[in-house]
């Protein structure tokens, strides 16, 4: 793979589907993550269930029970039912879309879409989705047509189950995570052209995917020079730490004109997770042992309006051949609909 390949392999990563939750950590990740996944398995036959070494496992849990808390706490896929109750949410129906750039020349387009608050078993959720095609040049190198869902809780932010769908040169992929947080543990199904596996992991309890994780930054009432915020990414492969410190306050211009931001720089974190011990006799669930498995080494910046909304406006990431970023270009404010 030469060197422009390997960069839109970066910038890509698992995908700019999920640009600023979905964008910061996919930018990041690396080609070295898929390296990773294919030396460290092969190909499985469909339905295959899968104990990956250190980094995922088969936790000792009830699979009856296992169900049971994943249909009871995932939906599968968007419910349609009208809400209950009224449920404090603050962004239903926002849209952001975005131009993904290398060295200032545009390499894809990608948007974010938020759902309205349903309900799944009398549970509140909130789909979110996200969208990133190739263009122009980048496409004939590098042509991708990524997609995401995830439904997340809108009390924490935090995601029950996300679904990734991958299509990038020609090579497809698809990740369903459950996130059963109470138990520290993620359940994941990968299909790829050559079979399918279905595997856990340990994840901490606090575990976003790459869309969430910015609703609840956003949802900060207060940003100042000096803060700083830690976040758990997890999305099917690779569990990481996403360190985040507020530098700056800027003006920054977009197609949208000029914005008064906050400045964000960050850096990542790859780490190996493992089941907690349980004392003798305990069934509890206890939180996962986390280790470094890559040290951080990538590092950019995050732009958020300084307003209440704290809108997600720029990001820019250090690549092999120069500076790629996101830019928001159009921008639809959230609504009350029901």
């Amino acid at each position: 793979m030469n060197l422009y390949a390997r960069t839109c392999h970066a910038l890509v990563g698992r995908s700019l589907v999920c640009l600023l939750g979905l964008l910061v950590a996919p930018l990041l990740a690396s080609a070295e993550s898929k390296t990773s996944e294919s030396s460290s398995s092969k190909p499985t036959p469909a339905g295959a269930e899968v104990n990956h070494d250190q980094d995922t496992y088969d936790e000792d849990i009830d699979p009856e029970e296992a169900n049971a808390a994943l249909a009871s706490e995932a939906p599968s896929s968007p419910d349609t039912t009208a809400a209950r109750q009224p449920v404090s949410f603050r962004w239903p129906g926002e849209e952001f879309y975005y131009s993904v750039r290398i060295n200032g020349a545009e390499a894809m387009r990608a948007g974010i879409r938020v759902g309205q608050v349903r309900y799944h078993n009398e549970r509140p959720y909130v789909p979110i989705s996200g969208t990133a095609q190739s263009t122009g040049f980048f496409h004939s190198i590098y042509p991708l047509d990524d997609r995401a869902n995830t439904f997340f809780d809108p009390s924490t932010y935090r995601p029950w189950r996300s679904e990734k769908f991958f299509d990038e040169k020609g090579q497809q992929r698809t990740y369903n995570v459950d996130y059963l947080h109470d138990k520290f543990v993620a359940r994941i199904e990968r299909i790829r052209d050559d079979g399918s596996m279905r595997f856990s992991a340990p994840i901490p309890d606090t575990t976003h995917d790459m869309l969430t994780w910015m609703y609840e930054m956003r949802d900060h009432e207060k940003l100042e020079i000096g803060q700083k915020l830690s976040v758990y990414l997890y999305d099917g492969w690779l569990l990481s730490r996403l360190d985040l410190i507020v530098v700056a306050r800027e003006d920054v211009y977009t197609p949208m004109g000029w914005f008064k931001a906050w400045k964000i720089d960050f850096s990542r974190e790859v780490l190996r997770s493992r089941a907690g011990q349980r004392k003798r006799g305990d069934k509890a669930p206890v939180e996962p042992i986390l280790e470094l498995r890559q040290a951080a080494k990538h590092t950019g910046s995050l732009w958020l309006s300084r307003d209440e909304n704290h809108l997600p406006i720029k990001v820019s990431i250090n690549t092999l051949l120069g500076i790629g970023e996101a830019v928001l270009i159009k921008y639809k404010p959230a609504n009350s609909k029901p």
